[in-house]
């Protein structure tokens, strides 16, 4: 068990796959014109599963070229600020909590919008976080660069084009971002889509509410996002994945985890990364806490939306009722969870 916590930001990541904690502001830095992608998750850490990322900066005078992926599937949660994405002939400004996928082919962009703005969010499979280790320079502090941003480094990114099998269009053009949209129900299959703040499926499990950001049925099976807020105390007991590369971040409150029988305390900003194989379980350490789950492959949101009961309601219950581990193992039993 491996805690990245010191004095100034780690940007060292352990480079295998062994269950750690990483400190808000810490990961593997890299500034690109004016801004700052940390990977908290990288390949090495996760048996190639996926990489999970964040990335801050002040307020872009443009957006990123537009460009798309041959293989890659991207996830955009905002955690702060505001942040332009376009997908397709699509866009919206996402604000905190709001929510972005990017299939593989997808042609699309970003610009931070807000004058400090961050999101999070893996990328699947792992690896593509190297681009930014490729095109960028190593940044050893908290939050992002100031002053001047330089010229692009175009030789570099010609190169990224190769190495990453992803391709520009200086062609295409921006749409114009659509403000009126409901952004409240998944897709049944594959594609681009947008999702506002507190939508998406919602279950109930003993006092755990789950949202569903994005599941297997949405990603081709590689992956699963949800946002879990619950109580003091509750939580899921121990557990492990078989197959399943897991990363918690605390979006609010406390959040006590074990790992391999070691417990931490999680805040605002800290991130845990579970490979598969590695017994944890975790209780909420706050009167309120949320959490962002990312999990590759998909499928984990099947657990709390099958033991549990679907609800319309957007926060957990006043009183919620016991736990049930028949129930919770019966769900389990399909899925890669097995209950210790």
């Amino acid at each position: 068990m491996t805690t990245l916590t010191a004095d100034t930001p780690v940007t060292t990541l352990p480079g295998e796959p062994i269950p750690y904690v990483i400190e808000s502001g810490s990961g593997r830095a890299h500034a690109l014109l004016g801004e700052v992608g940390r990977a908290l998750v990288g390949a090495e850490e996760s048996r190639g599963a996926m990489s999970v990322m964040t990335l801050d900066g002040p307020k872009a005078e443009r957006p990123i070229p537009l460009h798309y992926h041959d293989d890659e599937h991207e996830f955009f949660y905002v955690l702060r600020g505001a942040v332009a994405l376009w997908a397709d002939d699509e866009s919206r400004v996402l604000v905190p909590g709001d929510f972005g996928y990017i299939p593989p082919g997808t042609l699309h962009a970003y610009q931070l919008s807000g004058h400090y703005s961050t999101f999070v969010g893996p990328i699947v499979p792992g690896g593509w976080d190297r681009f930014f280790d490729l095109t960028g320079e190593p940044f050893a502090t908290a939050a992002f660069p100031q002053g001047p941003k330089g010229p692009p480094p175009f030789e570099k990114f010609g190169r990224a084009e190769v190495e990453f099998k992803m391709k520009y269009r200086p062609d295409a053009q921006y749409a114009p971002p659509a403000d009126g949209a409901p952004d409240d129900v998944l897709p049944a299959g594959q594609s681009p889509f947008f999702l506002r703040s507190g939508e998406g499926p919602r279950h109930d499990l003993a006092g755990q509410l789950q949202t569903l950001l994005v599941g297997a049925d949405q990603t081709g099976g590689t992956c699963t996002m949800t946002t879990v807020e619950m109580p003091k105390g509750r939580g899921l007991p121990a557990h492990v994945h078989e197959r399943t590369h897991e990363a918690l971040m605390v979006l609010e409150g406390r959040l006590s985890i074990t790992l391999d029988g070691e417990e931490h305390v999680l805040t605002r900003g800290d991130a845990a990364s579970i490979p598969s194989g590695v017994e944890h379980a975790y209780t909420g350490a706050g009167h309120y806490t949320k959490v962002l789950t990312m999990s590759s492959p998909g499928g984990l949101e099947r657990l709390i939306a099958t033991a549990g009961e679907a609800t319309q309601e957007h926060i957990f219950g006043a009183e919620p009722g016991a736990l049930d581990l028949d129930a919770l193992r019966a769900a389990a039993a399909d899925l890669d969870v097995a209950v210790v």
